[in-house]
């Protein structure tokens, strides 16, 4: 009977089906036997649990992702600390450099020191963009890409340079000056309303309220002829020629063409001092910084100063009668890519510079040609400091040796001669000017590259250093290296 087949428990083939402790199984356990029932027990170790898929619950849902790993997760344009440095923004998942990502906005977030993306970089600053550069930092070297102090009066806009710190002047202590402006006589010194002379700009400087500011006065091309111009004592100034050359002449016997007033800073530039029935600029116990400034044919000196400190770059001091240049007291006196030429005459003291009276010189890549005088036609020290002409051109009007400066360091320069010290100088004579320069233009004499065709003996004379200037009186570059040869004076020839 079917009922006692299923149940009976000593039925030989249900024991057989049943039983668990049977350990020779005819077929593999993970494919079950090929001659048994199609239908049985859904429970035992004869099923077949191996034909059903297999999953690995910890890695479940995992083979569905396609695509490769991201290699970071932060937001479009952020950076993300997993991307290297060089591209350390996120855009879809991929490290980018800025260029990539959100330019600026992104270098901004990044660093507020490094806000200006360039060339996929993030730099402090670059020419288009110098919002980070202020205060003692107002300019951005572009090769660079930092902030740096400023040292021309261009790069601060209507303002100028304080050439010391490399800080430009306030927007807001600006003056104006037109003689040629409509209505200049009711004006108050704004662009739109500039005043006539020097001596309404001085006078609104002067008042107790302005006194301490660093103005910029920006005078518009012209003569200016005045009894005589005079700063405020204690004031710090700029006059710049605005857009054309500005000359100042003083009518007054005996005046000079500007005087500084005591404990005052002057800063010029683009102007002519010329005509003067004194000296061209006279300073008392002052600073002053010239640049492209000329000082020309005055009745005695083009510069002449008493305990002041003088720097001269780029400027042209030229027939004036009675000598060039004169510093007395104490003081430094500095002239740089200068030219100081065919000043005093047979009579005169002095031709080209005197120090005297415990004043320093500093000579260095400037060109004296061509000054005459009584005792000294180019440079007399007179109970000086002393000091050094380096890289300079120093001869004087005739073949006799101009130089009377016995504490005075002469190297690396060509030179007549005379009383002084120094090494690395090449001896030159007055008849060597014509061959090796050409003609003077307005008391400038440049220098020329071939001479019979060949090199210029004198293009290996100086030896640059790292505070010398990289370009010389016209803007050309110099072989600035450290040590590097070149020609001596304020004119190297063009590239």
């Amino acid at each position: 009977m079917v009922t006692e087949t299923d149940t009976g428990t000593g039925s030989e083939s249900g024991t057989e089906t049943a039983s668990t402790t049977d350990t020779t199984p005819t077929t593999s356990p993970t494919t079950g036997p090929t001659t048994g029932p199609t239908t049985g027990p859904t429970t035992g170790p004869t099923s077949e649990p191996t034909t059903e898929p297999t999953t690995d619950p910890t890695t479940e849902g995992t083979t569905e992702t396609t695509g490769p790993v991201p290699d970071c997760l932060a937001a479009d344009g952020e950076p993300d600390d997993a991307c290297d440095p060089s591209t350390p923004f996120c855009l879809a998942g991929e490290c980018v450099d800025c260029s990539a990502a959100d330019g600026d906005s992104s270098c901004a977030g990044l660093d507020a020191g490094s806000p200006v993306c360039s060339a996929g970089a993030c730099v402090e600053c670059t020419a288009e963009n110098n919002s980070a550069c202020d205060g003692m930092s107002p300019i951005c070297d572009d090769a660079a890409n930092e902030c740096v102090g400023c040292s021309e009066h261009d790069q601060c806009g209507d303002t100028a340079c304080n050439l010391v710190e490399g800080s430009c002047f306030q927007p807001e202590y600006v003056l104006w000056v037109n003689k040629a402006a409509d209505d200049c006589m009711v004006g108050d010194g704004t662009m739109e309303a500039p005043y006539c002379t020097l001596a309404e700009a001085f006078l609104k400087i002067s008042e107790p309220d302005n006194l301490a500011a660093a103005w910029t006065v920006r005078i518009a091309p012209a003569t200016y002829i005045a009894p005589e111009h005079v700063t405020p004592s204690g004031s710090t100034i700029a006059l710049i020629a605005d857009g054309g050359s500005v000359t100042l002449r003083s009518t007054l016997d005996g005046a000079s063409g500007l005087t500084t007033g005591d404990a005052s800073t002057l800063y010029t530039q683009g102007l002519v001092f010329s005509l003067a029935q004194a000296s061209g600029l006279k300073c008392s116990a002052s600073t002053v910084y010239a640049t492209d400034t000329r000082f020309s044919n005055n009745s005695q000196h083009g510069v002449e100063a008493l305990d002041c400190d003088t720097f001269h770059r780029r400027s042209l001091i030229t027939q004036n009668q009675k000598g060039g240049m004169a510093s007395y007291g104490a003081g430094l006196t500095r002239v740089e890519n200068s030219y100081i030429t065919a000043n005093g005459n047979l009579v005169s003291e002095f031709g080209g510079i005197r120090s005297a009276q415990s004043n320093e010189l500093e000579i260095v890549f400037s060109t004296l040609i061509g000054n005459d005088g009584d005792k000294a036609a180019s440079i007399q020290c007179v109970d000086a400091q002393g000091g050094s002409i380096r890289n300079s051109v120093v001869i004087g009007r005739t073949n006799n040796p101009s130089v009377d400066c016995p504490d005075a360091v002469v190297s690396n320069s060509l030179v007549d001669g005379g009383d002084m010290q120094g090494e690395n100088n090449m001896i030159a004579m007055g008849s060597d000017v014509k061959p090796w320069f050409e003609e003077a233009v307005a008391g400038v004499f440049r220098v020329k590259a071939l001479v019979d065709e060949l090199p210029s003996p004198i293009a290996e004379v100086a030896a640059w250093g790292s505070e010398d200037p990289a370009w010389d009186y016209d803007g050309d570059p110099r072989p600035a290296t450290e040590g590097a040869a070149g020609f001596p004076g304020a004119d190297v020839p063009a590239p």
